[in-house]
């Protein structure tokens, strides 16, 4: 099986904002039978991301359920973190200088899987690339 790792922004960012270069990742995931995964963590971040929105007003809390549930409907394949993984992402959090591990977690895992990992964060992909050398890390807008 082939995995992808995909952080809590692509998630939400695929249901409330479709691009192009969205549209076209998600293709390449069905059309190469890849199965996107995420460490535990992607759950509790896509509803909190998505809480955010509607406290600011963005979305109503109607349109906020709706959205989590759809995100619910990639089918992410969740995968608990343990101990290991979670020393590496303490580490990787250090080399990159991040005051919390929460990204860390999601590199930690690509790195475990030898998976490509896929994230909506330009400045984190942007660190990874010129940090840490990480040529498995991809920016959504590469696409």
């Amino acid at each position: 099986m082939s995995y992808l790792v995909i952080d809590a922004n692509v998630a939400v960012k695929s249901i409330l904002s479709a691009t192009d270069s969205l549209s076209a990742f998600w293709e390449k995931v069905d059309q190469e039978n890849i199965t996107p995964c995420a460490p535990r963590l992607w759950l509790s971040e896509t509803a909190s991301a998505i809480r955010s929105l509607a406290f600011q007003k963005a979305i109503s809390a109607d349109e906020a359920e709706e959205v989590l549930r759809t995100i619910h409907g990639l089918r992410i394949e969740i995968i608990n973190e343990d101990e290991e993984l979670s020393l590496r992402a303490l580490e990787l959090a250090g080399k990159l200088g991040q005051s919390k591990a929460y990204d860390a977690f999601y590199l930690a895992l690509a790195e475990k899987l030898v998976a490509e990992f896929w994230t909506a964060d330009e400045r984190l992909f942007n660190r990874c690339r010129k940090d840490l050398k990480l040529s498995w890390v991809h920016w959504i807008g590469e696409l």
